[in-house]
């Protein structure tokens, strides 16, 4: 994977799928897979497109191309989260907490998680 390669939504929706299965899948299982419908042409074009960036490969077993994963998705995850923690808050990780805190979107048992999780860190 190209360094800082962020993928758009719809591209992303689509190695969801592909991590989720855990393995090589076909393009109609990731049709199935996906949320929001989708053409069958529309969808082949973003798995090139994902075959291009490097995160996919296909391989043909018979009449079907399974695609599988080339980035994984604690990888992508990793790379995006120090790519939005940078750019939107600086790098610091305490503002990054207080905006989701003061967003709704931590609730008091999401903190106290998220404490006891950095207390095992810590320790290690």
């Amino acid at each position: 994977m190209k360094e800082n390669r962020r993928l758009p939504e719809s591209e992303l929706d689509i190695m969801l799928v592909v991590w989720n299965a855990g393995g090589g899948v076909s393009a109609p299982a990731i049709l199935e897979g996906l949320e929001r419908p989708l053409t069958a042409s529309a969808l082949h074009s973003y798995l090139k497109r994902l075959e291009e960036k490097g995160f996919l490969a296909c391989e043909k077993t018979g009449k079907v191309n399974s695609y599988r994963p080339l980035v994984s998705r604690r990888e992508y995850e990793r790379r995006e989260g120090m790519s939005v923690l940078s750019k939107l808050y600086a790098g610091s990780l305490k503002r990054f907490a207080a905006a989701l805190y003061d967003g709704g979107a931590l609730s008091p048992g999401d903190v106290e998680e998220l404490k006891d999780y950095l207390d095992h860190l810590k320790e290690e």
